[in-house]
């Protein structure tokens, strides 16, 4: 079985969030690909120069299951796509709580951080979320997933959106060496 090996890049901020991006030549879609991590945002998940076994699916069947990690073309560019977790399905609730109500929870269930803990979303992004939720009535129509960074400022869902499965291109693990 071939293997292409392509690099994620570091840091790339987008109004001072960072993401986890993918850098790669002729992205094709094999089932199976090899990656290393370069970016920091996705910490406590994966770490910088983490191998990344990529499994990518070009006819957006493959199963996708709260926890993956999805790999996203979220800019339009296939040879650009981004890295985030799983963490909304079509059909969960979603709403804003907590003390300052910026604390998501899916299912009556915090979104969680790597470290366990809640994960609190910025301040600034509180009546964007209050937006999209609004617009979505609170529940993930069909084909709609929530995806999230392993911190509050990052690139993911509660600054863009709800992502749509015809944007996940396939999902990562850690690749462990024999």
């Amino acid at each position: 079985m071939a293997f292409r090996f392509f690099w994620l890049s570091v840091f790339i901020l987008v109004s001072t969030a960072q993401s986890a991006w993918m850098w790669g030549q002729n992205l094709t879609f094999p089932k199976r690909q090899m990656s290393v991590l370069l970016g920091h945002s996705m910490r406590g998940w994966f770490n910088h120069g983490d191998s990344l076994e990529l499994w990518l699916d070009s006819t957006a069947k493959m199963p996708l299951n709260r926890g993956d990690f999805a790999i996203l073309n979220k800019g339009g560019n296939p040879k650009i796509p981004i890295l985030k977790k799983i963490v909304g399905l079509p059909g969960d609730s979603l709403y804003l709580g907590g003390a300052d109500s910026c604390f998501l929870f899916i299912n009556c269930s915090p979104v969680r951080g790597p470290s366990g803990a809640d994960l609190k979303f910025p301040l600034k992004r509180k009546k964007l979320i209050i937006s999209m939720l609004k617009r979505i009535k609170g529940v993930l129509p069909p084909a709609l997933f929530w995806v999230t960074g392993s911190s509050p400022g990052t690139h993911d869902s509660s600054l863009f959106g709800p992502v749509h499965r015809s944007q996940i291109m396939g999902i990562a693990k850690p690749h462990v060496l024999p």
